[in-house]
């Protein structure tokens, strides 16, 4: 199994084609999208790069990745086809309490420390600016500040170090 991330070329012939896979259906994708691959590749004979298939039987590709909706959010799709997405970039204001916030706020910190292998407190605490400021639309919601936001956070992301040395290693540990 495979995974690719590209930004894709539309052709006006309804073919997609990238660095390794082209598409033989109509599809709507402009230049600057960016789509993914899931998917078994292979390498043709006397070629070197490598392709795939994409069908309704095997492998996918997923346009914006980043907008991920729920199976729950798509079951209303074969009434409206764009409700799952409305629905989750227009959320009610009640759907937001601050613990979510800060929940969110601090797994997106976690998540940038765990994939950059850092956990210095100034790195801790430049991502938890970043993702204040990433978060400004559900502070107002809450109707809090940025000061109370980062406050908060850091404040929650205070045993972060402790995790990573107690459970990360490059080595097994056993307890």
């Amino acid at each position: 199994m495979c995974f690719s991330t590209m930004t894709g070329t539309p052709r006006t012939s309804g073919l997609v084609s990238a660095s390794c896979f082209s598409i033989r259906q109509p599809i709507h994708i402009s230049s600057d999208d960016i789509f993914h691959v899931l998917g078994t590749f292979s390498k043709s004979q006397g070629n070197a790069r490598r392709t795939v298939s994409v069908t309704s039987q095997s492998n996918m590709i997923i346009l914006h990745p980043d907008l991920l909706l729920t199976a729950t959010a798509l079951s209303n799709a074969p009434q409206c086809r764009r409700k799952p997405i409305l629905s989750s970039l227009v959320r009610s204001t009640s759907d937001v309490t601050p613990a979510l916030v800060w929940g969110s706020m601090l797994h997106e910190v976690m998540q940038r420390c765990l994939t950059e292998d850092r956990w210095e407190e100034t790195f801790i605490d430049h991502c938890i600016n970043e993702a204040v400021l990433g978060g400004l639309g559900e502070l107002v919601k809450i109707g809090l500040n940025e000061d109370i936001a980062r406050t908060e956070v850091a404040g929650r992301a205070k045993g972060m170090k402790l995790f990573k040395d107690k459970y990360l290693s490059q080595e097994p540990k056993v307890f």
